[in-house]
């Protein structure tokens, strides 16, 4: 069953960092949105991989260990993790020079980058079912 989990975690957070990239980029080239001073893409790649290998770890726990509603139990916590990670750009502080208009658009950018490794993870998961 842990194999099968870390395949999972693994493959969701290869296809979400994808995923993550081509938004980015697509971004910054179509909209000039550049915040590269603030979070590379390779923050982004190890976060949507390490958030999704760490989702399979708690998911498997929390199966082996609560198998009536171990799968409940994760999927409100993923949830809740994953809102409370919504508070991260919206407190983070911007430099100064930055423009008005970049400092109000940075948070919804950065947020939607946080939706990718749920659903990515939640797609897949019919495929990986043990």
């Amino acid at each position: 069953m842990f194999k099968k989990s870390f395949f999972h975690g693994i493959t969701a957070g290869i296809l979400s960092s994808i995923l993550a990239y081509l938004y980015v980029d697509v971004l910054k080239e179509e909209f000039m949105y550049d915040f590269s001073s603030i979070f590379s893409v390779t923050n982004v790649i190890g976060a949507c991989i390490f958030g999704s290998l760490l989702a399979s770890i708690g998911y498997t726990l929390l199966k082996r260990f609560l198998p009536k509603i171990g799968e409940v139990i994760f999927s409100f916590l993923f949830a809740a993790i994953t809102f409370a990670s919504l508070s991260l750009p919206m407190l983070h502080k911007l430099p100064l020079e930055f423009d008005e208009y970049l400092m109000v658009i940075f948070p919804t950018y950065a947020m939607v980058l946080h939706f990718f490794p749920i659903v990515i993870w939640y797609s897949l998961k019919p495929i990986f079912k043990p």
